[in-house]
């Protein structure tokens, strides 16, 4: 009776495990600065990521799925925020620094590796970016 009852117990725990999973942990970095080659400042930015074909789940600065800064000018997005993802699949973000106006529209194919990383990605004005 007792190995029974241990057998139960290890199943639910191991069941109760599984089920609280969510996607594979993988970060994307991006460097993120101003045109002039600042760093903007976290209050001012508005950030939006989802995946493609996806679009009804986002992730922004309001979970902890998204960072920013990390290590002064790092912008993280943890891709295990969403149900899932693979490699390959469309990773499309959008930033606007709400005080001078400049955005950053990026769609990042995601891979396998441990994490991906984007040096020096610059703000735009509005009207510089191109469809």
């Amino acid at each position: 009776m007792k190995k029974i009852m241990l057998i139960m117990v290890i199943i639910i725990a191991g069941l109760s495990l599984y089920a609280g999973r969510s996607a594979t942990p993988h970060p994307v970095y991006l460097e993120l600065r101003n045109i002039d080659g600042t760093i903007p400042a976290a209050e001012h930015l508005e950030i939006t990521c989802w995946l493609e074909g996806k679009p009804d789940q986002v992730l922004d600065l309001e979970n902890c799925n998204v960072i920013f800064p990390i290590k002064d000018a790092f912008l993280q997005i943890q891709c295990a925020g969403f149900d899932s993802w693979d490699a390959g699949d469309i990773l499309h973000v959008e930033i606007m620094n709400t005080k001078n106006k400049e955005f950053l529209m990026r769609a990042i194919a995601l891979d396998y590796d441990n994490f991906q990383i984007f040096f020096a990605e610059h703000l735009q004005k509005q009207e510089d970016v191109k469809e």
